[in-house]
């Protein structure tokens, strides 16, 4: 395949930043809990899915698409159940509206508290119930919710019936691990081209795990449709894949790089110049990068 020696840093960057980065491969935040006159102002936020309990009574992820709602609360432990329903009833009954929106969804480290049902991280009705919900103040005056997120919950289908080189798989053996790292070696996208719409980046990503597969590579493929993206990872790495003091890749990823020495862009390399400015300064190949594989 001709090589593409793009002078742009753009393209690169994009696809580095959407796939290799926290904004793609969450990370836990943690923080800490408080309890006021009226309800407890809680601003720990956890995002992994849990296995759904036909026995919990609260609401239940059987929907056959993914799912959108406003975190407004998190519970961690083994009582995070039973906590957040708590919680629910003295919300309901101190701030009536509150009725019928809010519900118990259980996570992977504990369970959460959302308000809503959307179509997408763009509906509308969302966006003006978050401005109501920080708004929203108890009898002390303080503000009722510390912080409002909107996030997508996957259905349970999606969960159940995963292609076994999707890289969500990993998070069914490995719920709770974090971090958990891969080596992300391709990714396609469309970038405004219209060269690769969803099915075919898709398409593309799962044929080239695949192929890689088929040479013995532990290989995965990913989809981020929130960035219509679609990556192509190797390996699994615990948290000792970078060394905190140093930053430098153990010996295993810096193996794996060995095998792999450039990250592919729609399936060409893709060149980063010293200075965009004045390429003849000279370049780099673009090497694969180490990403989290993804809680949420």
């Amino acid at each position: 395949m001709q090589r593409s020696y793009i002078s742009s840093m753009v393209l690169a960057m994009l696809g580095c930043m959407q796939s290799c980065s926290p904004a793609s491969t969450n990370t836990e935040r943690t923080h800490s809990a408080r309890t006021n006159g009226d309800i407890m102002d809680t601003s720990t936020w956890d995002f992994g899915d849990a296995p759904i309990e036909d026995n919990y009574a609260i609401l239940k992820t059987e929907q056959l698409k993914d799912q959108y709602a406003i975190v407004i609360g998190t519970f961690i432990g083994d009582e995070s159940i039973s906590a957040a329903e708590n919680m629910r009833i003295q919300l309901v009954m101190q701030y009536p509206v509150l009725s019928g929106q809010v519900a118990v969804r259980p996570r992977s480290r504990g369970s959460v508290l959302t308000y809503g049902d959307y179509e997408g991280y763009n509906d509308s009705r969302a966006k003006t119930d978050i401005t109501t919900l920080r708004s929203m103040r108890t009898q002390n005056g303080n503000t009722l919710f510390a912080q409002v997120l909107l996030m997508r919950f996957k259905s349970l289908k999606t969960r159940q019936q995963l292609h076994s080189y999707d890289l969500w798989t990993i998070r069914r053996e490995f719920p709770t691990m974090v971090p958990i790292f891969t080596l992300e070696v391709a990714v396609w996208g469309d970038f405004d081209s219209g060269q690769f719409p969803e099915e075919r980046r898709r398409m593309a990503a799962e044929a080239y795990a695949t192929e890689l597969r088929k040479k013995g590579f532990e290989a995965f493929f990913y989809h981020n449709d929130d960035a219509e993206l679609s990556s192509v990872t190797v390996g699994v790495f615990g948290h000792t894949a970078v060394d905190a003091e140093t930053g430098f890749y153990s010996a295993e990823v810096e193996a794996m790089l060995s095998r792999f020495q450039k990250r592919l862009v729609n399936g060409e390399e893709v060149r980063v110049y010293f200075n965009p400015m004045k390429p003849e300064l000279g370049s780099n190949v673009q090497p694969p990068c180490l990403a989290e594989v993804p809680i949420d």
